[in-house]
């Protein structure tokens, strides 16, 4: 069959109560039908299987809490991969991936699983943008600043038992309109990458605008209430006035020292402020030599960082090209020998061999390890552009250091000339006069090398803001053309959803009427609402047909519009619920069955019923053995 992307699939689920295996169950693609008498552990077993694929708010069932760790094989977009996750009532549960086999996995140490934390942090990504990778998806903004996760997805893939009236969403404590419109717009396919990418770009421009006039207030405040100037030119005037009066002050100083020789005590004392004057000199050079220096390396640091990101993201490149080269050469036939040209005996069918040295195949195909690289290399790149950016802020702080460094360097050079020179006793009043003057020139061109250090800062702030404004401006109009291209999408997928449900709800028992001749069907993702013949309350067993065939026409949606992004995966729960009667759920489970049999590509839809239909036991859809309250689902030993 057609392998769409995304495309996920269970292969197996096992729980284990520490060493002991409480439950192991392998699964197919396609329909997956588990079945067992009530209060015999299904519905456990499927909120252990979503729990494992990253699901929360999980209602715990006392059994399910006595294990310790689920494992699950899975296949994303067809390659293998295993997720572990350790049971606890609390919240958050971080996730481990094995880029391979179940079997596989339990083999090697814990040193091959890689950890990931339910949320992102600044270097490390969660476990649901590591599966969205995986799956070949975008990210996309949630409400708030946090980004979707693999639990709010599988609120709508998986419809469980206590959400009969919740006809598209899991219920959840944590629910927002926001989020749910979010879940909805991202699994139909009507926003695309780069509306995403734009959102985020433009969330982030508005905190950081924030901050920055936030800023550019609290020092315009302070400069007026100390009446002084943040020009650049006007500071810099200010400071060659100042610089050319001390100079000429510093010339008369020494013409009076050099009037008249030097008493020798006077002499003494001037030598030892001589020799401080001359340790603090080198002490300010070297400063400056280090600061020069360490700028220096940080931008060939900057630079080679910057090569290594290119490096790294032609590697990702070229992964994403192996990976297509290997698929268009996997299947190629040679009847000949391309060296003798002699014809080649062909494959057997059933055989899992090499085209053309028949070699047999390893069942672990190498795209498994591809996947494997490709998140290690994504991870790799988020954190050295980290620290470019890290090292762009120290270069930006010592260069705004260095001219206040360069002043202080040519003060003391100017002081230790000065008392080098020789110096009158008999003009000290004078010379006291002078220097006098001259400490206090050099507090003046001080504080305005400090006004000009931030004058600089203010300029800086100013012309990243006017950026940040200009992209923001550019990106909202990119925004609206956009979500303007996307709105026929939008209106494509529901017209296809609608379709869908009312040509499957004239298939139910001819119980409730609006589903008997069912003329208009809408729903709405943010209010979780569906719409039958402009109602939407009905008997607690309708309900539950409604919910299941909305979940199954978006499954259906999703085999005719390829650009959808669910994952051709759905759990269903509760087929049985409602006080549905039994011909009721028997017709609903054929309605399923009957659907699921028209898609042309892969998919897998796992239900749970008590009321098996009687023609699906013993077929080749039902997994597992059958439950009952003697024979319950977990083998949990006290």
């Amino acid at each position: 069959m057609t392998l769409y992307k995304p495309t996920l699939k269970v292969n197996r689920l096992v729980v284990f109560q520490n060493t002991h295996k409480a439950f192991d169950c392998t699964f197919h693609a396609g329909v997956n039908v588990i079945r067992g008498r009530n209060s015999s552990g299904k519905t456990t077993v499927m909120d252990l299987l979503a729990f494992s694929l990253g699901a929360e708010a999980i209602r715990w069932k006392p059994e399910a809490l006595q294990c310790t760790t689920t494992m699950v094989e899975v296949e994303l977009n067809g390659q293998v991969a295993c997720l572990r996750r350790e049971i606890d009532s609390a919240l958050q549960r971080p996730m481990a991936i094995f880029w391979g086999a179940l079997d596989k996995g339990l083999e090697v140490g814990p040193q091959k699983w890689e950890l990931y934390p339910f949320k992102r942090t600044v270097h490390r990504i969660n476990f649901s943008q590591a599966l969205f990778n995986a799956l070949e998806v975008p990210q996309a903004q949630g409400d708030g600043s946090s980004n979707l996760t693999m639990h709010q997805l599988l609120r709508v893939l998986y419809a469980d038992q206590p959400s009969v009236h919740s006809p598209i969403f899991r219920l959840d404590s944590f629910d927002s309109p926001l989020t749910r419109e979010m879940v909805g717009g991202y699994l139909c396919g009507v926003y695309d990458e780069d509306l995403y990418t734009a959102q985020l770009r433009v969330r982030e421009i508005e905190t950081l605008l924030s901050k920055q006039e936030s800023e550019l207030r609290s020092i315009f405040n302070v400069l007026g209430r100390s009446g002084q100037s943040a020009d650049i030119e006007s500071l810099g005037s200010k400071i060659l006035d100042l610089e050319a009066k001390r100079e000429r002050l510093c010339e008369h100083l020494v013409q009076l020292k050099e009037t008249r020789q030097l008493p020798r005590k006077e002499a003494t004392r001037l030598n030892e402020r001589s020799e401080v004057l001359r340790q603090e000199l080198n002490t300010a050079k070297r400063r400056e030599l280090e600061v020069r220096g360490r700028i220096e390396s940080l931008n060939l640091d900057v630079k080679d960082s910057m090569a290594f990101v290119q490096e790294l993201e032609l590697r990702l490149q070229s992964l994403e090209e192996s990976q297509e080269t290997r698929s268009l050469f996997e299947n190629m036939y040679f009847p000949f020998c391309p060296s003798c040209l002699s014809q080649l005996a062909p494959v057997k069918a059933e055989a899992h061999h090499c085209n053309l040295c028949k070699t047999e195949l390893n069942d672990n195909p190498a795209d498994t390890q591809l996947l494997r690289m490709r998140n290690e290399l994504t991870i790799q790149i988020k954190e050295s552009k980290s620290l470019i950016e890290g090292r762009i802020q120290e270069v930006g702080t010592l260069q705004r250091e260095l001219p206040e460094l360069n002043s202080r360097v040519e003060a003391l050079r100017r002081e230790y000339s000065s008392v080098a020179s020789s110096w009158s006793s008999e003009i000290e009043a004078a010379v006291e006069e002078a220097a006098r003057k001259l400490g206090t020139f050099d507090e003046e061109i001080r504080q305005a090398y400090e006004q000009q250090k931030l004058a600089s800062v203010i300029a800086d702030l100013q012309k990243r803001r006017d950026a940040m404004q200009a992209e923001a401006a550019n990106l909202a109009d990119k925004i609206t053309a956009l979500e303007a291209r996307q709105e026929s999408r939008k209106l494509e997928v529901a017209e296809t959803i609608a379709t869908a449900m009312m040509r499957l709800l004239k298939n139910d028992l001819p119980l409730q009427k609006e589903f008997i001749d069912p003329h208009t069907v809408n729903f709405d993702f943010v209010s979780n609402t569906v719409y039958v013949n402009g109602a939407k309350n009905f008997s607690e067993s309708s309900a539950v047909v409604l919910r299941h065939i909305f979940h199954l026409s978006l499954l259906t949606a999703s085999m005719e519009k390829t650009y959808m992004r669910v994952p051709r995966f759905l759990m269903l729960d509760g087929i049985d619920d409602g006080g549905m009667e039994k011909s009721r759920s028997h017709r609903l489970q054929e309605i399923i069955v009957q659907e699921c049999a028209t898609y042309q590509a892969d998919f897998q839809l796992i239900f749970a019923t008590s009321e098996i239909n009687p023609a699906l036991e013993g077929t080749e859809l039902v997994v597992g053995r059958a439950f009952s309250p003697d024979a319950r689902s977990l083998d949990v030993r006290s």
